[in-house]
């Protein structure tokens, strides 16, 4: 199939036509962001905050109609070119979790609800729906003294579920998922695999935004770590006085701020933007099986190359799609960083 017949973009639930596509989703980052260009006979179709959906078509797939999103956005940006010879304009999106984010208020949660319950209420206002998952059980932990003035409520909401061994990203539909992070393998075959057709690697160690010694206070208590891969005396310290922590949690960020900011990431580049179709075929019933390359996957990597044989964690994927190709960008890491 070409690229046209697997990817579909909808704008308020009607079709349009595209030039290329981009999907970016990331354990850093709550919202998906998407970048549509499409053909200037689109231009009065597509307006800011209208409704932008990424679908992938196949028909193995049995669930969806045999089109299963991969995304749903809000625009926030519709730009024409005007260079003339292109005849193209870009819409830019990101998801419905955006208007807390952007949003400034205050409120105050009472009555000590779990964490679930706290995200619950502060999405609902703005027509969010936010799950645990798995669905079937809710693992957080009781909230005390959780209010904001004048500002989003989200940085508060991140660090609260850090602190409880928590994440919280966008899903597909748009909504919010509240998850433990690199919990499990995967069954549906995900992995990467150096040498395999089509997969292309590459080794990244960043230390731009890495430090010797980084230290966390919080409710008088205070949790020290240094990181011996960083040779050189830089220092980062973090201050979180409106929250309520002990002395466990205390110690939990300030080791998974040391993991996250080493920065050594492996990026692989696949074909296609998650199962092949004899893999997918393979999975008889797609329903409730994942079949996209998703972000807090964990999966067996192997990259003799780099002496890397084992799990890692997708921290970011990139789906990318024009009129010759479909790939996906794949960063993964080591999931100690956000356990």
């Amino acid at each position: 199939m070409s690229s046209k017949d697997k990817i579909a973009v909808t704008c308020n639930g009607r079709k349009v036509s595209w030039t290329s596509v981009l999907v970016r989703k990331s354990l850093d980052e709550i919202c998906h962001y998407v970048e549509v260009t499409l053909p200037l006979f689109e231009r009065d179709n597509i307006h800011k905050h209208d409704t932008i959906q990424v679908r992938y078509k196949n028909p193995l797939l049995t669930d969806h109609g045999g089109e299963r999103p991969v995304t749903t956005v809000l625009v926030d940006e519709v730009g024409d070119d005007t260079d003339s010879q292109s005849a193209a304009f870009t819409v830019i999106g990101r998801s419905a979790a955006r208007d807390i984010i952007d949003s400034t208020w205050s409120g105050i949660i009472a009555g000590n609800p779990d964490l679930l319950t706290v995200v619950k209420q502060i999405a609902g206002e703005f027509g969010i729906e936010a799950l645990h998952m798995p669905t079937n059980e809710n693992g957080t932990q009781n909230v005390y003294s959780f209010s904001w003035e004048n500002e989003s409520p989200w940085a508060k909401l991140l660090t609260e579920a850090d602190a409880q061994g928590y994440i919280l990203t966008s899903n597909q539909l748009g909504n919010l998922y509240l998850w433990k992070p690199a919990t499990g393998i995967r069954k549906e075959g995900f992995k990467i695999v150096e040498g395999e057709s089509g997969t292309k690697i590459r080794r990244v160690e960043n230390g731009a935004e890495q430090f010797h010694e980084y230290t966390v206070n919080c409710c008088g208590l205070t949790a020290t770590v240094t990181d011996p891969t960083c040779r050189n005396k830089r220092k980062f310290t973090l201050n979180l006085s409106d929250f309520v922590m002990d002395q466990e949690k205390v110690n939990r960020r300030a080791k998974t701020e040391m993991l996250r900011r080493r920065e050594n990431r492996i990026m692989a580049t696949v074909p296609e933007w998650g199962l092949s179709d004899a893999q997918i075929k393979a999975l008889g019933s797609t329903f409730q099986k994942e079949i996209f390359w998703e972000v807090n996957f964990l999966i067996p990597v192997k990259i003799p190359s780099a002496g890397v044989s084992g799990k890692m964690l997708v921290s970011q994927v990139e789906y990318k799609a024009n009129a010759k190709s479909v790939s996906c960008d794949i960063t993964l890491v080591n999931p100690e960083g956000y356990r």
